[in-house]
């Protein structure tokens, strides 16, 4: 089945992971390129908004907007008319894993608005475990396995446009094409893994360098750890991060992390609302925690109504209170 696919990315309309990913989806499915004009690395889902104007120009691959990721799926949908069966948003340069990632990365950020504006999308990112957590440059071969893997959730998507393991996005990890796990490699369902922790860093010093040890930068196994990034004393640095880099993973099976050290392609299904209520959204609750009855129990499972406020939040306030005390209205 021939898809309509719109592709995107947050490293800039010129990057080669975008052009490796037209490429492999082009063989076989009708595919337009709205990307940003400039890295947005980093933006999440950050959208422009009011008084921003958003300026978008044609360009040899697609179109160039001058702004977010997210910025450039509602380019395609509002400017552009264009009414994608899936998303692609990718591939990014350097890996999307972790929870605490999953806002910050302007990759998933554009996948997650093609999700809220109804279209399944898949954000797709490339790691290098012999360059990480970035490798310095990229080639178009890098990417090889990457198109693979863009085309063959393509191929996954059903008649009804739904995605795999009934995800409204699919965050995906791939392994460069060089890797030695490439060539026949394990797909593993995970979990964006929680393991964050922030640190106090002092670069330069004794108990920096211990922190540092087992990363040899000379060898590419880092980041510059322990060099000294600005003129104060102190950083904040990501213990997930240290820990990824030395392969020193004590993750449960399933976790994004374990998978990509351990050179799998990594898929986590994921949902944008973002919700855990379950079958008890829509029940009224008492907030001391005796719950009221839900809907199925014969309650209203709704609003109170005016003058039960008190009963569903009891213990909260006095019942007695003057509207004199009360805060104002906001």
């Amino acid at each position: 089945m021939t898809l309509e696919v719109l592709l995107t990315n947050d490293d800039g309309i010129d990057a080669v992971g975008l052009r490796a990913l037209h490429e492999a989806l082009s063989r076989e499915h009708e595919v337009t390129v709205v990307a940003p004009a400039t890295n947005q690395s980093g933006v999440g889902g950050n959208r422009s908004w009011w008084e921003t104007a958003v300026e978008y120009s044609e360009r040899d691959l697609g179109y160039a907007v001058k702004g977010t990721p997210a910025d450039c799926v509602a380019v395609a949908a509002v400017a552009l008319d264009v009414e994608p069966d899936l998303v692609v948003s990718g591939c990014n340069h350097g890996p999307n894993i972790g929870a605490h990632v999953l806002g910050q990365s302007g990759t998933v950020g554009a996948a997650m608005e093609a999700s809220f504006l109804g279209t399944p999308a898949v954000a797709l990112s490339m790691y290098d475990r012999g360059n990480l957590p970035i490798p310095p440059t990229v080639s178009h071969d890098d990417f090889a396995l990457a198109g693979r893997v863009a085309r063959a959730f393509a191929d996954r998507v059903d008649a009804d446009g739904r995605l795999p393991f009934g995800a409204d996005v699919l965050n995906v990890n791939v392994p460069a094409a060089d890797d030695e796990a490439a060539a026949n490699p394990t797909y593993r369902v995970t979990e964006p893994a929680r393991g964050f922790d922030v640190i106090e860093f002092h670069p330069g010093t004794d108990a920096a360098d211990a922190e540092t040890a087992g990363i040899d930068d000379d060898t590419g196994w880092g980041d510059g750890f322990g060099t000294r990034r600005g003129e104060m004393g102190m950083e904040l640095r990501d213990r997930f991060w240290r820990e990824f880099l030395r392969g020193d993973v004590a993750d449960d099976r399933g976790s994004d992390r374990l998978a990509t050290v351990e050179g799998e392609v990594s898929v986590s299904p994921l949902s944008t609302s973002r919700s855990v209520a379950g079958n008890r959204a829509g029940d009224a609750f008492d907030v001391t925690g005796e719950t009221t009855q839900s809907v199925e129990e014969g309650g209203d499972g709704g609003v109170p109504s005016p003058g039960d406020e008190t009963e569903i939040v009891s213990g909260v306030g006095s019942t007695t209170e003057e509207p004199s005390a009360q805060g104002p209205d906001r």
